[in-house]
């Protein structure tokens, strides 16, 4: 998925379950995480310094994408609060589920067995879309019912 399908998707989860918006939004920006491994992704050109020996490490949709990964970035965010790690945790693991709808992913790393849908140029291009649309319906209808139930 792209890089602000990705992010809109931390913010949902991330809403849905802390159900305030500092760390939704905290949500969003770590579901950008996992693309540290892609050196032409937004996040991976913006900290090339890490992304390209991270993916010349690992390669892309390896480690960045998987359970042991978002175990360690929720222990490193644990260091700050539990609900920063809690959120790191929902956003990366919103990343890696979108990921999964548009591709595949080494999930269980250091397994080699990916999981995720296998998908074509055009069929990644429609689920991000569409998945993008959803997305933003449901951060509308969040922040209208906050509106309306707060005032």
């Amino acid at each position: 998925m792209e890089w602000t399908t990705h992010a809109m998707s931390g913010v949902v989860l991330g809403y849905t379950v802390t159900n305030d918006w500092k760390f939704a939004l905290f949500s969003g920006a770590t579901a950008l995480i996992p693309d540290l491994d892609e050196p032409k992704s937004k996040f991976g050109k913006l900290f090339f310094f890490i992304s390209i020996p991270l993916n010349r490490f690992f390669g892309h949709r390896t480690f960045t994408h998987s359970l042991l990964f978002t175990v360690l970035i929720g222990i490193v965010f644990l260091f700050f609060s539990p609900m920063y790690s809690l959120s790191s945790v929902l956003g990366v693991l919103a990343h890696i589920f979108g990921d999964m709808l548009t591709g595949r992913v080494q999930f269980l790393y250091p397994m080699k067995k990916k999981i995720g849908l296998k998908t074509s140029g055009l069929n990644y291009l429609i689920t991000d879309r569409l998945a993008r649309l959803a997305l933003l319906l449901i951060i509308v209808l969040f922040v209208s019912q906050d509106v309306f139930l707060n005032s």
